[in-house]
């Protein structure tokens, strides 16, 4: 089914792409000047004048020879003026545009065209094809007087006393020889170092231009950071490291100072005691009378009691203590810090320990905690939609029939509605829809009370889309002009 136009299309000088004429097997019997068709018969594309149908050139060429108002259309190999048109299959042929061109063989004064390595040359009186001429330079190696000659032997080998070089294996290509050299441990002495500041190792770098240039170094001069990471146990002997920077993440090494540092002051277990008696579980001595403790020290409380016998600091099970000043026995209430003293589990109407947490699970999301307003140890729960994922479309799919939150104003409670509930409601509120078949301009008066408002146009009869000119004349009237009259259905639908 075509897409019906009833009016005219303003393209604004942009481009159709992708188009195709109407294709017919024959002309139309009838037809308006400018039409255009395709005969698909005759395969030639034909116009409407107003009253015949004109072909327009095919796309094979501009055929003619000789007759007026036509240009000729050539054939292969023929002369056009001071040119030759040529189509001849394998033709030869040679060119001078700007410098040389030449497609096929050269050949000499005889005929021949060489072989590979021959130049072609004047002889004087024709051209003919020579070998390329051979030569070579003498050369003389350092610390020799005798010149090397073609067809001589030059060696390179390491002795005991030029250790160190490796000959490896020439290779010749073309004109050019290759002899590889490589640093070789035959015939070097073996001694271990005496000096570590005097003796040297060799060493290549890198300076830019890639000639990897072997150098020389003091053996105490290259650092032990330089190294690669150790694959195994480092044995040092029986030897200290010295001068070692303190620690700054869990796998550095510590120093010593670093180490009792840390220890001292140290969180230290000290078990469980009665708060009544002051018995340390593992000692069974008092801590109120004959303990002396140290900074760090830590006490849980496994009987309830007032603390040193004092009844402005009792203590109940799973209270503890830190000792903060360190002391002989006996010790005081003053050398502890009291943790959690007199404070257990909340109730409905008593403030204690206890938390409400935000939910992290998918379900749960929505639920926002805020921090204790009213008192101590409470705290405000509300649903939190800001802060809830948004709805991002894709993947992401929103069901019809899934729930939304809304409050009731007629009922004064929270009710549960769905997605397709909240459309529904929508569309009967912001959607008009209206018929005309009277002529060209068509006039809709809607309710809306905006221009905001997307217009749809079907045929009514055959209820086919169709398009036509669309002018939003007020916020209440929307018109719509055709070429020809026709009997339209109009939905207007209000936007935002």
């Amino acid at each position: 089914m075509a897409i019906n136009f009833l009016d005219n299309i303003q393209l604004n000088q942009n481009q159709l792409l992708g188009a195709r004429l109407e294709n017919v097997t024959s002309d139309p019997s009838t037809a308006l000047g400018g039409d255009i068709i395709f005969n698909s018969t005759s395969n030639i594309l034909k116009y409407y004048n107003g009253s015949a149908w004109i072909s327009l050139p095919d796309g094979i060429g501009i055929g003619g020879s000789g007759t007026a108002n036509t240009v000729a259309m050539f054939t292969a190999s023929e002369t056009i003026g001071n040119s030759i048109y040529s189509q001849n299959a394998g033709a030869t042929e040679a060119k001078i545009v700007g410098g040389f061109f030449a497609t096929g063989y050269f050949k000499d004064s005889g005929g021949g065209t060489g072989t590979a390595g021959q130049l072609l040359s004047s002889t004087g009186t024709a051209t003919d094809w020579i070998d390329a001429p051979v030569s070579y330079s003498k050369w003389i190696a350092q610390g020799s007087t005798t010149p090397v000659n073609d067809g001589d032997t030059y060696a390179l080998d390491e002795d005991s006393t030029n250790p160190g070089v490796r000959i490896g294996t020439t290779v010749k290509s073309g004109t050019t020889i290759t002899q590889k050299l490589s640093l070789s441990v035959k015939s070097i002495a073996t001694a271990s170092p005496t000096a570590y500041s005097t003796d040297t190792l060799l060493w290549s770098d890198n300076d830019g231009n890639s000639t990897w240039k072997v150098q020389q170094t003091h053996i105490d001069d290259i650092p032990v950071s330089a190294w690669g990471d150790a694959t195994s146990t480092v044995d040092m002997g029986s030897q200290k490291i010295i001068d070692l920077a303190d620690p700054t993440v869990a796998q550095d090494a510590a120093t010593k100072a670093y180490v009792d540092s840390a220890v001292t002051g140290g969180l230290n277990v000290k078990g469980g005691f009665n708060a009544t008696t002051g018995i340390v579980a593992l000692t069974s001595v008092s801590l109120y009378t004959a303990t002396a403790v140290a900074v760090g020290d830590y006490y849980i409380v496994t009987t309830a009691g007032d603390f040193f016998g004092q009844a402005s600091t009792p203590l109940t099970v799973g209270d503890s203590v830190l000792c903060q000043t360190a002391s002989t026995a006996p010790a005081s209430i003053t050398d502890f810090a009291v943790i959690q003293s007199d404070t257990d589990l909340a109730t409905l109407t008593t403030v204690g320990i206890g938390n409400v947490n935000k939910a992290i699970s998918k379900t749960l999301l929505g639920i926002n905690v805020d921090y204790p307003v009213a008192s101590p140890g409470t705290a405000l729960v509300g649903l939190d939609i800001a802060n809830m994922d948004a709805f991002t479309g894709g993947s992401d799919v929103l069901s019809k029939s899934d729930a939304i939150p809304v409050y009731d104003v007629s009922g004064t409670w929270n009710k549960k509605t769905t997605v397709l509930d909240i459309g529904a409601i929508g569309n009967s509120n912001n959607s008009e829809v209206y018929t005309s078949g009277s002529g060209t301009t068509h006039t809709f008066n809607h309710n809306l009370n905006t221009r905001n408002v997307n217009v749809q146009l079907f045929d009514t009869s055959s209820f086919d889309t169709v398009y036509a000119t669309v002018v939003r004349t007020s916020v209440s009237v929307v018109t719509v002009t055709t070429a020809a009259s026709a009997d339209i259905t109009c939905l207007i639908t209000k936007i935002g």
